[in-house]
């Protein structure tokens, strides 16, 4: 009997191991769920330059941007790494398996009397206050937040996620980007392998 239940634990320790090994995570589109399985990466097919004093790279409409370029109610990506430098950065050619993936969004607030709108979550605690005036017009933007490690363990890449958002729009009204949308903003840079 005693034996009896050692084989039915280990028989069940097995079969968790097996089916996390199998996990898989699911992503929203179009009001439907895409599965995305553990062995999910993203390719950086062509190395990628990051300005100085930033550790982000952005990308819309299969093209390498500044920051300032973005069209916000256009869908984009952006390739994070994990240090800030004053001198330009390159980030390398590789393959990343994906750890995460989250869903949030980010509040973009247009001040009265200023033309060019701001993305409340990278301001400061005083700016937010001005920002989070009751006259101003709220948009949001949706994204995934795909957390990154290099397939290669002997890599020293500084990669650290890659951002994908949705068009700004009102509240009720913005999405999340489409995996379409997001292979279009990411071009030739970036292969979603889901």
């Amino acid at each position: 009997m005693m034996i009896k239940r050692l084989y039915q634990k280990i028989a069940l320790i097995f079969s968790l191991l097996f089916l996390s090994a199998c996990q898989s995570t699911l992503i929203k589109e179009d009001g439907r769920y895409i599965e995305v399985s553990s062995q999910a990466s993203i390719e950086i097919t062509e190395s990628i330059e990051v300005g100085p004093n930033s550790a982000r790279a952005f990308l819309q409409n299969g093209e390498l941007i500044y920051s300032g370029q973005l069209n916000l109610y256009d869908v984009n990506c952006e390739i994070e790494i994990n240090t800030v430098s004053e001198k330009r950065q390159t980030i390398e050619a590789g393959v990343f398996d994906i750890r995460s993936i989250s869903q949030d969004q980010s509040p973009i607030v247009k001040q009265q009397g200023v033309k060019k709108e701001i993305m409340v979550a990278s301001l400061g605690t005083e700016w937010q206050e001005v920002a989070w005036d009751s006259n101003s017009p709220v948009d949001i933007k949706r994204f995934y937040r795909f957390k990154l490690t290099a397939r290669d363990s002997s890599s020293k890449s500084e990669v650290r996620s890659v951002t994908c958002r949705g068009a700004q729009d009102t509240p009720f009204n913005a999405r999340l980007p489409s995996s379409e949308e997001m292979k279009n903003a990411g071009g030739h840079y970036l292969k979603f392998n889901f």
